[in-house]
């Protein structure tokens, strides 16, 4: 396949409404805060990436990095080779890349060349991946801590109407016990519950409510303690009377590499918008399958269907319905609990045109 220079980086911080403010243990949101990059090339197509995250103000600083430090760097490098380019971004900016906002920056970067890359071959990302499934299993989230009971079995059931057969709810308040025993009851014992705590509790009262979970059936506890404590979450781990889940707030390779060492997961969540982009997210679906993990995901269903269905061990994609349907292009649409991955070149996602105020060239 031959070179494809990158002659210019258009980049962007655009504040998405949300479908409806939500709570949860770490506050209370009403948009998702996004940087989108269109990457052109010389001679080629131009290729769509992002980041993106619940509030704060931080998509300005994310745009500024990627416009300062990293756009000068990919200048002229081949946007068909992605891990070349990640290599070139990341190595000498180390120091900032260890976590948080610089990686969501070299995220976005790299999911726009892996979308040239599928386009350049005319073939989907999930097939350039060696796709194991084109109908991807999702589970319903929500579950916030604003919704009153009678909302929260009705967002519950509507999930349920789709063939969807699992369902997170946010746990991390006084009702835990409540909310969690009113879904039971509600739902049954044949369907499955997922709670995420928000990094709320310390190592010992993770474990208390983890067995408070046992007694109602639920399948995991999400980010029970600190997500940069891997000494706590691997104690909880060790103790708890449920399955751990976590990843959402982990960067890059090592730093799952360490949840996989120490035990202290059994389900992985990278965000591929956040834990450096697809050409990342394939290493880390490698560790989830060497060290026999399940492999989920964080948000972004749109992208992770085609991540997590070309894992060997990909489970279930994370499908919260935060953002206005109508966004995208495209549809994405659940049908008998799975949703289908785009089948056409690239990674199918876009943003409607003006959603994002920037033009592909």
């Amino acid at each position: 396949m031959h070179q494809l220079a990158i002659r210019a980086v258009d980049v962007r911080p655009v504040p998405l409404p949300l479908a409806r403010p939500v709570s949860s243990a770490l506050g209370t949101y009403t948009e998702m805060d996004c940087v989108t990059v269109w990457i052109h090339t010389h001679d080629g197509p131009s290729g769509f990436g992002f980041t993106m995250g619940l509030g704060g103000a931080w998509s300005s600083a994310v745009a500024t990095y990627i416009e300062s430090e990293l756009t000068p760097l990919a200048m002229g490098c081949d946007a068909l080779a992605p891990e070349a380019l990640w290599e070139r971004l990341w190595a000498p900016n180390k120091p900032r890349m260890r976590a948080g906002l610089g990686v969501w920056a070299l995220s976005a970067i790299d999911i726009a060349c892996w979308d040239i890359l599928g386009k350049v071959a005319g073939l989907p990302v999930h097939t350039l991946l060696g796709a194991h499934h084109h109908d991807v299993p999702v589970y319903g989230s929500g579950g916030w801590h604003d919704l009153s009971d009678a909302e929260l079995v009705a967002e519950c059931e509507a999930f349920a109407a789709q063939g969807i057969r699992a369902y997170k709810y946010k746990i991390g308040s006084a009702r835990d016990r409540e909310r969690t025993a009113l879904l039971r009851r509600s739902m049954g014992n044949d369907f499955e519950l997922l709670a995420d705590a928000n990094q709320s509790y310390s190592v010992q009262e993770a474990v208390e409510a983890s067995r408070m979970l046992a007694d109602h059936g639920v399948a995991w506890i999400e980010e029970p303690v600190y997500a940069d404590s891997a000494d706590d979450l691997a104690a909880v781990a060790a103790s708890a009377a449920v399955p751990v889940a976590a990843g959402e707030n982990v960067y890059l390779r090592w730093g799952f590499r360490e949840l996989c060492t120490r035990r202290a997961v059994d389900y992985l969540q990278p965000d591929v918008a956040r834990c450096g982009g697809i050409t990342e997210f394939r290493k880390i679906a490698a560790l989830a399958d060497a060290f026999n993990l399940h492999l989920s995901s964080h948000l972004c269903h749109e992208l992770s269907i085609s991540l997590v269905g070309a894992c060997p061990r990909g489970w279930k994609v994370e499908y919260a319905q935060l953002l206005p349907a109508d966004l995208f292009t495209r549809p994405f649409a659940v049908v008998d609990g799975a949703m289908r991955v785009p089948d056409v070149p690239g990674h199918g996602v876009q943003l409607v045109a003006g959603a994002d105020r920037v033009a592909a060239g």
